[in-house]
């Protein structure tokens, strides 16, 4: 279905718009995402509900298409400069039987680290990401724009660590001088790496759970950024 709109009072752009608070993403179990990219990606995943674009394009015809000015992409879009597309997507719990690699995140709470690790789990074809509660919402717009369409491809969901204990090697990135450097561990087929808070690293009560704690060794600084820090230990636990 193809419609024009011209007004910024129209209910499909109000209701679009509304889906920038939290509290109506949550509410509608929907949100935002943007660019041609990230659309080819949803459509493969089958969870887009409406787009919005400047120029037609060849989607299924179910799926309802608005034309419409720049100006009033730009109130619906999170970027001052949207690239032509703006669509909604549904929240979409995906069902992962017996994961193997899975990426846990202990209360990750900068949106571009969190959006970032989500592609990069996806690169390693991890099966699945996990985040704790205190994390940054999976649907937060810079989520969902730094993951470059890979919150639509790997399955995420909010859990507890423990619900891997015993099933999984548990494998936690610390800088404790404790920690084994990589090239000295073996990685069993089924395991959670896990990466900590971008200030204070992994909590105490996640260490407790811990198989292994393991380092980068690095030098002439004393830390990585965790998205860096998760590129490099996926690259070689995966």
């Amino acid at each position: 279905m193809i419609q024009v709109i011209t007004s910024k009072d129209n209910q499909h752009i109000k209701f679009a718009a509304s889906l920038k608070e939290k509290k109506y993403r949550e509410e509608h179990k929907m949100f935002l995402a943007e660019t041609k990219k990230a659309l080819e990606m949803a459509l493969l995943a089958n969870v887009v509900v409406e787009v919005f674009t400047t120029e037609y394009l060849e989607i299924p015809e179910e799926i309802p298409q608005y034309l419409v000015k720049e100006d009033l992409l730009k109130k619906i879009s999170n970027n001052v400069n949207p690239e032509g597309v703006v669509f909604i997507a549904k929240m979409v719990e995906k069902e992962v039987k017996e994961p193997k690699k899975v990426l846990y995140l202990d209360e990750i709470t900068d949106p571009g680290n969190m959006g970032t690790l989500i592609r990069t789990a996806l690169a390693f074809s991890y099966d699945l990401v996990v985040a704790s509660e205190k994390s940054v919402s999976f649907y937060n717009e810079k989520v969902v724009n730094s993951s470059k369409g890979a919150i639509f491809m790997i399955p995420t969901r909010i859990g507890k660590l423990s619900s891997f204990k015993g099933t999984h090697q548990i494998i936690v990135s610390n800088l404790s001088k404790n920690s084994l450097p990589l090239d000295q561990v073996k990685f069993k087929d089924s395991f959670v790496l896990v990466l900590g808070n971008e200030s204070r690293g992994v909590s105490s009560e996640i260490r407790k759970l811990a198989d292994l704690e393991v380092i980068i060794p690095i030098s002439n600084i004393d830390s990585l950024n965790v998205s860096v820090a998760g590129g490099i230990l996926m690259n070689v636990i995966h």
